[in-house]
Formats: structure tokens, C-alpha cells, sequence
């Protein structure tokens, strides 16, 4: 064998380290969404509390304890889902901010047709999460 024998094993700490550098650049992305509603925040937000939970317990904690992403992780913990309220909210916010753009702001159809076909990805992510009454 030319290339000796590769095991394909990665070291505990540096698996953690992976986890805690997805965790925190997924909730990089979750905190522009909060500035921009066409990108979707929960599914970045689960994703940065389930590397985090892999990688790092602190980081997890002080995540789930957030004020303005804490009930979003505990529901989908506890209950396996998100509140229906919270569903609202989110998808009225995101297709105001997606209509808003895409006739006031955005003046080619392609650039339009993206911003859309955005939302519409956003918009099944969201509704394939149960749903909390």
C-alpha cells in the first residue's frame, strides 16, 4: 500500500473543536438572518445548539439560556418542534422583508426570482418542524 494505512480517525479534542467552529459560524449566519428575514434563523440556530452540544456543554448552555434564542432550542429539545406562534412570526417577518425587497429594492428578475426561491426553501424548512400548540 503506497500510502500506508489511514485510520480516518480524528482526535475527541479536535472533533469538538470542529463542532464548536461549525456551531459558532452557523449562528454567525443566524444572527444575520435576524438582520435580514430572507435568510431563515432556526434552522442555523438548531444546527449551532446541536454542534455545540457535541462540542462544547458551556456553549451549549449559555445558547439555550439566550434571551433571543433560548426558546427556540429548549422547544425543539423539549418538545421535539416549534411553537406555532413562533412559526408565525418568523414567516410573516421573512416574507415581508422578501416581498418588501424584491418590489421595492431588487430591480432584475433573476436577482428577484433568487430572493424568492430563498424564502420558499426558508418557508418548507420551517413548516417540515412540528408544530407546538
Amino acid at each position: 500500500m503506497l500510502m500506508g494505512k489511514v485510520t480516518g480517525r480524528v482526535g475527541e479534542k479536535t472533533q469538538k473543536l470542529i463542532y464548536n467552529i461549525i456551531g459558532t459560524v452557523s449562528l454567525a449566519f443566524a444572527f444575520i438572518g435576524v438582520i435580514l428575514p430572507i435568510i431563515p434563523t432556526t434552522p442555523f440556530v438548531l444546527l449551532s445548539a446541536a454542534c455545540y452540544y457535541r462540542g462544547s456543554k458551556r456553549l451549549h448552555r449559555w445558547l439555550s439560556h439566550n434571551e433571543m434564542f433560548g426558546p427556540i432550542i429548549r422547544d425543539f429539545e423539549e418538545h421535539g418542534g416549534m411553537r406555532k406562534a413562533t412559526k408565525i412570526k418568523a414567516l410573516t417577518i421573512m416574507w415581508t422583508a422578501v416581498l418588501a425587497s424584491a418590489l421595492l429594492i431588487l430591480d432584475t428578475l433573476t436577482m428577484q426570482a433568487l430572493v424568492v426561491l430563498v424564502a420558499v426553501i426558508g418557508t418548507v424548512s420551517m413548516l417540515k418542524i412540528k408544530t407546538i400548540e
